[in-house]
């Protein structure tokens, strides 16, 4: 398989990537990104995991939290980020410095239900020391609704297809094609498309918000994280890995979406390709 072309690195090597890596945040898809969410400033969050405890949150600005697995503990710094992608409901993005191997936590924060979703995420696994791993615990957020229900995981995508613009010249349509495994067609090279495979989850938040995370195992390993709200079309989320380039990145990114049905064409339609129209801002 491709992963296989990239080269494997020790947990060490990884951690000196990650600290040689200026600019990992940045991220060259943010033209359908919003404004960052900025209602998470100043409050203070615990998020009850049904697996692994609780984590304690507290925001002290747009960009800055600390955290703590339990009350006694020092409080950890990092750079965060919080996109909303419907009313309440918000992606919480940030690493954890300094972790041997390299974490990222992405939630899925539904104020309105009071129910909270944790990627936990980690670079290697026992394929590949830089292919993405990743746990995912659903739980609550203290304080908020009772709900006896969580988020789950779910297939009510699977068989559907939309073509996501990330930017004006840059679009990849999504096929849902089963409950574990999704296609992506890069419909942006020179001899018409190309398609990629890679394992993936979907996760059910409302009855139009929902997580589509995949895995690049055909090419360099990185997770891909994708909060979508289907009635807008709009999504927000994150890249997180060892990119094909030996960079490390913890980028988010947005993008506007169209249904295009079940099936896809390796001559995709000239009303669907990025410069004519079809999927434009």
């Amino acid at each position: 398989m491709a992963r296989f072309f990239y080269p494997q690195y020790t947990v060490e090597e990884i951690g000196k990537i990650v600290e040689d890596s200026s600019g990992w945040r940045e991220s060259t898809l943010t033209h359908h990104r919003p404004p960052f969410y900025e209602g998470l400033a100043g409050r203070t969050l615990t998020l009850t995991m049904d697996e692994g405890g609780p984590v304690h949150y507290a925001f002290a600005d747009g960009h800055t939290l600390t955290w703590r697995r339990r009350p006694g503990d020092q409080p950890r710094q990092e750079y965060y980020e919080a996109l909303e992608v419907d009313e309440g409901i918000v992606l919480l993005v940030h690493i954890l410095r300094g972790t041997l191997p390299q974490q990222a936590w992405l939630s899925v924060l539904d104020f309105p239900a009071g129910l909270v979703t944790t990627f936990f995420c980690q670079i290697g696994n026992d394929i590949s020391t830089r292919e993405v791993d990743r746990d995912i615990v659903f739980g609550v957020i203290e304080g908020g609704p009772a709900a006896a229900a969580r988020h789950s995981l779910t297939t009510e995508l699977v068989g559907r297809s939309i073509l996501w613009n990330y930017t004006p010249n840059f679009s990849i349509q999504h096929i849902y094609a089963s409950q574990y495994y999704s296609v992506f067609a890069d419909i942006n090279t020179f001899y018409g498309c190309m398609l990629l495979g890679s394992p993936c989850n979907y996760v059910k938040i409302s009855d139009h918000v929902y997580i589509y995370s995949w895995v690049e195992t055909e090419g360099a390993g990185i997770q891909g994280f994708a909060l979508m709200n289907l009635h807008r079309m709009h999504d927000v989320g994150c890249f997180f890995g060892i990119n094909g380039g030996g960079r490390f990145e913890c980028c988010t990114f947005g993008a506007k979406g169209r249904c295009v049905g079940q099936l896809t064409n390796f001559d995709v339609p000239y009303d669907l390709r990025p410069n004519y129209g079809g999927a434009k801002a």
